[in-house]
């Protein structure tokens, strides 16, 4: 193969790149797994075609778990499919930021027009062949810059992956909440008609006035409001979660009635010290630094923002003459310098270290207010689990004990079991707020806290 071949082969070559973002994908999902747990799916085909999403008697009938829900929500939430094609598209900037400029060739022909005197009337040809010198300092720099902007594309999406996992996870906690509290509501609306029933039988006898069973009736009816009101909340919540994890809304959906995990957290400063190191937000912030001191580099080496080297051709017919040289282009840096550009960066640069620092300080914050909330309702919820609930069936089992001996009457074992009811409605709404305050420090953290151990540390 002879010398212009193999120089056509390598102008050619670049002709062939293609942008692949597998390795890129990959390296995504692994860190989606060991952060949430659950993994990812580049392409999910099924999702694109709503009528034909999979939802037979074995997903109706199935009990999902919160795990469940998040893993259905990561694979078919449509915001994240999307979000994933940005992959390919810095990719394709990095490629493209790391082409170097295609060679030219400019050939100029001179023939005479009018002859005035003697060898006035020249034929000339001049042809010149170069290519961007340049590139050689200024397109390994580009491309650094778009590696850099690749990365933070990627950890952008991660951190999009743990706000729709925070965001699935309050959703099921909500709903299964909505649910214990339906349930709960309707013992105790037959706890409150229980309580009427007796005050009318106590009527008969002198006992209650009329007043007591105006109240009486007063307090069912707002009772059976609020638990109307419960049904809806039931549906908002069931549709706001089916909706989160992509199903078709008509679904059934039947959920684990489990809502609280006792959940030993570690040391609030090894949680924080894992944050500020590897959640996603900070090492963006991390990356943006990096990114524009490579970007200043770059600006910097475009003073001269273009420099053309190669090989000029002349031949004069009529001399005749020709000849071959050296050729140089250079733009003389006298108006713009880029200087301008050189300052934007170097501002650039001094806003994500300051951004850096704010992006630090309100990771610490989000922590420590989450650990220190769950602390406290851990602690309320302990109360409510070994001091007042029981201290209200003791407090049941007593007053039916007497009621049927005549030493009490049965007013006061009924009102005992309205106590119960509501103590359990307040158990859980505290354990629904332990659930999402729990969901809220994961993503502070960035990581599922079952996931996280000591040596995370070094993660990232």
């Amino acid at each position: 193969m002879s010398r212009y071949s193999i120089l056509l082969l390598f102008f050619l070559l670049p002709g062939c790149t293609q942008v692949k973002i597998g390795s890129e994908f990959s390296e995504l999902r692994k860190k989606t797994i060991a952060l949430t747990g659950s993994s990812i799916t580049l392409d999910n085909t099924v999702q694109t075609h709503s009528a034909i999403i999979p939802w037979g008697k074995e997903e109706t009938e199935r009990e999902w778990s919160r795990d469940d829900v998040v893993s259905r929500a990561l694979q078919n939430n449509p915001g994240l499919l999307a979000d994933f094609q940005s992959i390919g598209i810095a990719k394709a900037d990095l490629i493209q930021a790391g082409l170097y400029t295609n060679p030219t060739i400019n050939s100029v022909f001179r023939f005479p027009i009018h002859e005035r005197g003697s060898d006035s009337a020249q034929t000339n040809i001049e042809t010149i062949a170069a290519f961007r010198l340049s590139d050689m300092w200024q397109v390994p720099l580009s491309k650094t810059v778009a590696q850099d902007v690749l990365e933070i594309v990627t950890l952008t999406i991660l951190s999009k992956i743990l706000d729709n996992v925070a965001e699935t996870k309050v959703a099921y906690e909500t709903a299964v909440a909505a649910e214990l509290q339906q349930y709960n509501s309707t013992l105790l609306l037959n706890a409150i008609k229980e309580l009427k029933d007796e005050i009318g039988y106590r009527q008969l006898y002198g006992y209650t006035t009329n007043l007591d069973k105006y109240l009486a009736d007063a307090r069912v009816s707002s009772f059976t409001s609020e638990l109307q009101q419960g049904e809806a909340a039931i549906h908002t919540a069931h549709q706001n979660l089916k909706k989160l994890m992509g199903i078709p809304l008509l679904r059934s959906l039947n959920l684990k009635k489990s809502l609280y995990d006792d959940i030993t957290l570690p040391q609030l400063a090894e949680l924080q010290d894992y944050a500020l190191y590897n959640r996603p937000e900070i090492q963006i912030s991390r990356m943006k630094i990096q990114q524009y001191k490579d970007t200043l580099a770059l600006e910097k080496t475009k003073i001269f923002k273009a420099v053309d080297i190669g090989i000029g051709y002349k031949k004069d017919f009529e001399k005749p003459f020709e000849g071959v040289g050296p050729y140089i282009d250079i733009q003389v840096p006298l108006f713009d310098d880029n200087y301008a550009q050189v300052a934007r960066a170097e501002f650039l640069l001094k806003q994500a270290e300051k951004e850096y620092i704010k992006e630090k300080n309100q990771v610490y914050e989000e922590i420590r207010t989450s650990y220190r909330v769950i602390e406290a309702l851990k602690k309320e919820i302990g109360l409510y689990v070994t001091k007042i609930i029981p201290s209200y069936e003791r407090a049941i089992d007593y007053s039916y004990s007497y009621a049927q001996t005549m030493q009490l009457n049965m007013v006061n074992a009924v009102e005992s079991k309205i106590y119960y009811y509501q103590a359990h409605e307040q158990l859980i709404d505290k354990r629904f707020r332990l659930m999402r305050e729990l969901a809220r420090l994961e993503r502070a953290l960035g990581k599922n806290l079952i996931l996280f151990t000591t040596s995370n540390k070094g993660d990232g």
